[in-house]
């Protein structure tokens, strides 16, 4: 192959890898949360937290604890400041975004199994992760709380953070989300 081909070959594979990295139709990078500062999540009916925890779980449109949770399917929690020996409650009302940051979580995986007397080992190194987007959200009435939204874990290659459609599944009836119009939109 002639160094032209060669470099009009690696001309084409560094645009479709930088095409990748953006999320077609979105006003977001595909590393971006899917809420940006100012828009806003309306909380349309109360949700508990139970005594003796900070978060409540929702994925389905269903609330749920940590234990009920599928880590392989995208979910959110609202995060409270302090866990309480009595349940604390967000009420309706609408909460505006501040601030956002993406962050990265991992399980930790045991070590391979290993057949005894027979070498065979099962398993591996790979750990899943997943990528999670955290909001603080602020309102007058409820001060402020943390609404957090992972996308489903997975390998290092394929995992994503979580996209405004699943983020309004996993919230169900439970919250809307509304996003600010761009000047690009």
């Amino acid at each position: 192959m002639s160094v032209e081909y060669r470099k009009m070959a690696a001309g084409l594979c560094l645009c479709v890898w930088l095409a990748g990295c953006q999320q077609a139709g979105s006003r977001n990078a595909f590393y971006d949360n899917p809420l940006l500062a100012g828009d806003e999540v309306e909380v349309l009916q109360t949700i508990t937290i139970p005594a003796g925890l900070a978060r409540i779980y929702l994925q389905h449109g269903k609330t749920m604890g940590y234990g009920s949770t599928d880590q392989y399917a995208p979910f959110c929690y609202f995060l409270m400041r302090d866990p309480l020996p009595v349940e604390q409650q967000i009420q309706p009302g609408v909460l505006v975004v501040e601030s956002v940051w993406l962050d990265e979580t991992s399980v930790r995986l045991e070590r391979p199994l290993r057949v005894a007397g027979m070498g065979l080992a099962f398993g591996g190194d790979r750990t899943p992760i997943a990528y999670q987007s955290y909001m603080t959200l602020r309102s007058e009435q409820q001060g402020t709380l943390t609404l957090v939204c992972s996308g489903a874990f997975d390998m290092a290659l394929t995992a994503q953070p979580i996209r405004l459609p699943e983020m309004r599944e996993a919230l169900g009836d439970f919250a809307r989300v509304r996003v600010k119009e761009t000047a690009a939109q």
